[in-house]
């Protein structure tokens, strides 16, 4: 038994001196850099000098920690720890999830005061509940056996494509892991390199220009075009999936979706509700039937808040009342504070005593004032009510009339008008007066000599960009200050012809206004974005993206800045730290110096989201939350590529742009050089991420953690239903950061695939890990809060093949340092074929997708339907639409009592 102990703590010592000693290959690697004069001043010296003056302050003296391979015993060693912690999660998600059930099968388990009047989502009789059983695991076979069908059914479009997703990732994995044992390992254990532990089955045990080159070159061939083929057949499926959604929609989606478009750039003159109106109207004679312009309305959206406010307070008296039987007094003007959705109680007791609901003088207490708290909120509820009521009807009224400067069809006839003058006048090089598709609408008179000299002369080019500079500020007047009236609208017709139509062609001669686009589901819209003007967004995402892409380049700043803390030498140096370096004779400091800076990355890398969510909403202002996911998802993505390039190669995109430079033709060799000497870095990864970060998911902790202090902390009896919605509340799938977490592993796939093929085993193990849990999740836990129809899709297929294109580039320069010639010369055109292949998927299915075919629509109208009576409130903003607000009951199984009762007709004859 000691002995045994013993070998454990030499592997993990193993794993914790990272740097000890191991032989990855015998000979020397080509150095990249081979020819190069010291004394020279090459560009790639200067580029660096430059980037230097601004950033060699922040990285003085820090250094980036290359990230080492490990040997197999390290590997087994890393295994056994994480058997131990998927053991612990699992037993706690096995635990849990008979303790606490609504936190792991919220979709299907039944909520406290709950009955089917309270269910929102029309999916409710679609449910499908797990067998019961007391085995562990024994969920995974019922999983597995539901169909897809069922899982669409069930789980929404978004849901359905992200599982199909893991499915083609594990096709991909799977297959090529079997091939890559049947074909590659032989070939590579048949090398006479003397290679050892993981590379003896990787092309480092094949001699320097052998011909068993050829295997690993034309197997990458065969996997592309797999990857090609899988993707093209999950890319025919998904069209077909989005034509039935936008021909049938979905249960949780409102059928008049289909129907609707989204209007950008509005101008001026059809701002209101009536101008586009006529105007869609004077295009599509008899086929509209309302239209809806987004309003600037803070003033209203801040009564919205306090009206909403004001009820869930007037519910927690209420609360209150029923579970103690004292009415609640309180302090007017007290703040509170709010957790979890759980408002903190601030009510004084006021004693048994019977406090009247309503006064004869009828007024409110001030601030300061003690107030006998039900018989308060009634009140202020019901001024709030005739506030917004008052408001509301104020801003439609608006909304309908706008501006009646011109009309319509004035300003149909008179762009036509001026097309066909800009025509006349680019034919025949004569201009005739008052064409206004520049300067606007305005008529101008007859240009003197001395003009059109001054414009022949070259200064139009000057007068141009003084207009231009006056249309920017003009547009950031209006984004920032903003009128009523805004920029963006919602058309709704009355067949799919129309519709099709309508999306497909270019509505205005003059460009860059009235842009059109298919209108996202109602639940999908940030009402409180709708109104920017869509060119002053697409500006700050500009300038977004700039700085971004800045940071992923210089990534390795953080980084080293992170390192060069996160060891016990920089510890100790903090007071009451000084032990860390001599416990335990120094191996606790080997154990920190080893893990720490993984620990500290991940957490850093974890933070990323965060940020770019935070940027997505607050900076950029999206109009949509699935919009907000796909730049997640980008984003992320491409900072992991960043993050794998700086912690493998132990340097930054600065060095690398700076030896491109120098040696343009060494430019694959950077990628071949340092990652595919780390595979055993990388298998441990992965079976990590098996065994840790799959059982969390499972596990839940953030919603289980929520779950257990709200049980703790308040007592169920003091809250209100609208707060026990809150406990209860069912969470959706963060595609924006599920998506990433993919992409990385296959990613680093497609990197090994070839060059050691024994990391494919762990990743289709990964994918078919991935595959359970999530459909599990997707089935039993996830509700989605909107459906966009599985647009995340392409975009995760898309950032696919960029991985596929990362690691064809590593292969060409691997087989470069291997001495290859033809090899690389044969993979070189695969990057472009790619590249070629991406664009193709994109005209092919992605671009058509987004809207119906006029065949299929113009047979769909042809169709008897039992459509729904369109509502014109469907694309207005929701605060001027919002009936008047009322207390919800006590709980909704009970009846309401005698206080309840009279306060509802109190607000109801108020309301009237």
């Amino acid at each position: 038994m000691i002995e045994e102990v013993a070998s454990v703590h030499r592997a993990l010592q193993e794993v914790i001196d990272i740097g000890g000693n191991q032989r990855v290959e015998k000979e020397e690697v080509i150095s990249i850099s081979d020819g190069m004069s010291p004394a020279s001043t090459s560009s790639g010296d200067i580029f660096k000098n430059i980037m230097g003056l601004f950033f060699s302050k922040s990285t003085e003296n820090q250094e980036i920690t290359q990230a080492q391979d490990v040997t197999v015993t390290a590997v087994e060693a890393a295994v056994g720890v994480n058997l131990i912690i998927f053991i612990v999660l699992m037993l706690g998600y096995e635990f849990f999830s008979r303790v606490l059930p609504s936190v792991y099968r919220s979709r299907s388990t039944p909520k406290p005061n709950q009955d089917d009047r309270s269910t929102t989502t029309s999916k409710s009789d679609r449910h499908i509940s797990l067998p019961p059983t007391k085995i562990p695991l024994g969920w995974v076979f019922p999983v597995m056996r539901v169909s897809w069908s069922q899982l669409r059914k069930t789980s929404g479009l978004d849901a359905y494509m992200f599982i199909r997703y893991i499915r083609m990732c594990l096709q991909i994995t799977a297959i090529s892991g079997l091939y890559g044992a049947i074909i590659l390992m032989p070939v590579y254990a048949s090398g006479a390199n003397d290679a050892e532990g993981w590379y003896h089955l990787s092309m480092a045990n094949i001699q320097q220009g052998n011909w068993k080159l050829w295997f690993p070159a034309i197997f990458m061939w065969l996997q592309t075009l797999y990857v090609i083929f899988l993707m093209n057949e999950e890319y025919k499926h998904y069209y077909e999936c989005r034509m039935e959604f936008l021909a049938k929609g979905d249960a949780d989606v409102h059928p008049q979706q289909k129907y609707s478009l989204m209007i950008e750039q509005i101008p001026y003159e059809l701002r209101s509700d009536r101008a586009m109106y006529d105007y869609f109207d004077a295009l599509f004679p008899g086929k509209v039937h309302s239209a809806s312009v987004v309003l600037l309305i803070p003033d209203l959206e801040e009564l919205s808040a306090k009206r909403q406010r004001v009820r869930r307070r007037l519910e927690k008296a209420v609360a209150i009342l029923e579970a103690t039987g004292r009415r609640p007094v309180h302090i007017v003007g007290r703040p509170r504070l709010r957790c979890c959705g759980i408002e903190r109680l601030t009510f004084i007791p006021a004693g048994r005593k019977e406090i009247d609901l309503w006064d004869d003088d009828g007024r409110l207490p001030q601030r300061g004032e003690r107030a006998d708290s039900i018989t308060y909120y009634t009140r202020y509820l019901a001024i709030m009510n005739e506030k917004v009521a008052k408001a509301q009807e104020e801003k439609i009224a608006y909304a309908q009339s706008g501006d009646h400067s011109l009309r319509a069809s004035q300003w149909i006839a008179h762009t036509v008008e001026l097309a066909t003058d800009a025509a006349t006048a680019t034919l025949t090089g004569r201009q005739k007066e008052g064409d206004g598709l520049v300067l606007g609408f305005q008529p101008r008179g007859k240009k003197s000599m001395f003009w059109t000299c001054f414009n022949k002369l070259g200064f139009d080019f000057v007068v141009g960009g003084l207009s231009s500079l006056q249309g920017q500020v003009d547009l950031v007047v209006d984004s920032v200050t903003g009128k009523s009236m805004s920029s963006t609208a919602f058309i709704t017709f009355k067949d799919l012809q129309s519709v099709t139509c309508a999306v497909r062609a270019p509505l205005s001669s003059e460009s860059g206004m009235l842009k059109v686009q298919m209108a996202p589901e109602p639940r999908d819209i940030r009402w409180e974005n709708a109104f920017i003007n869509q060119s002053w967004l697409n500006g700050r995402e500009w300038a977004a993206n700039i700085l971004l892409a800045l940071g992923a380049f210089l990534w390795s700043i953080p980084v080293a800045s992170l390192q060069a803390f996160s060891n016990v030498e920089s510890l100790s140096t903090v007071p009451g730290l000084g032990w860390l370096e001599f416990y335990s004779g120094g191996e606790f400091a080997n154990f920190v110096n080893g893990y720490l800076p993984v620990v500290a990355l991940l957490s850093l890398v974890m933070l990323l989201p965060f940020v770019f969510q935070h940027i997505a909403e607050k900076y950029e202002l999206r109009k949509t939350n699935s919009d907000i996911q796909r730049s997640v998802l980008s984003r992320f993505f491409y900072y992991q590529l960043a993050n794998i390039y700086v912690t493998v190669t132990a340097g930054s995109a600065m060095d690398a742009l700076a030896d491109i430079l120098d040696h343009p033709s060494n430019a694959f060799a950077i990628l071949g050089k340092s990652l595919p000497r780390v595979v055993g870095y990388f298998i441990i990864f992965l079976v990590t991420k098996i065994l840790v970060g799959l059982p969390t998911v499972l596990l839940r902790i953030v919603p289980l953690a929520r779950m257990l202090f709200l049980k703790c902390m308040c007592r169920e009896k003091l809250l209100t239903q609208q707060e026990l919605d809150e406990v209860y509340k069912e969470n959706t799938i963060v595609y924006g950061w599920e998506y990433p977490n993919l992409l990385l592993v296959i990613t680093i796939c497609f990197t090994y695939s070839t060059i050691s093929p024994v990391i494919l085993p762990f990743g289709a193990l990964f994918f078919l890990g991935a595959f359970i849990v999530y459909k599990k999740q997707a089935l039993f836990v996830y509700a989605p809060n909107y459906e966009s129809g599985g647009l995340n899709f392409p975009s995760a297929c898309h950032r696919t093949l960029i991985g596929l294109i990362c690691g064809q580039i590593t292969l060409i320069g691997y087989s470069i340092l291997r001495v290859g010639f033809y090899q690389p010369a044969a993979m070189l055109p695969l990057p472009f074929y790619t590249l070629g292949m991406i664009n193709f998927f994109k005209v092919m299915y992605e671009e058509p997708s987004s809207y119906l075919s006029l065949e299929r629509a113009i047979d769909l109208d042809g169709q008897p339907s039992s459509r729904k009576t369109p509502r014109q409130d469907v694309y207005r903003q929701p605060v001027l639409t919002e009936a008047a607000a009322r207390p919800l009951k006590y709980r909704r199984s009970g009846d309401e009592d005698s206080v309840m009762s009279e306060g509802m007709s109190v607000l109801n004859e108020k309301v009237v």
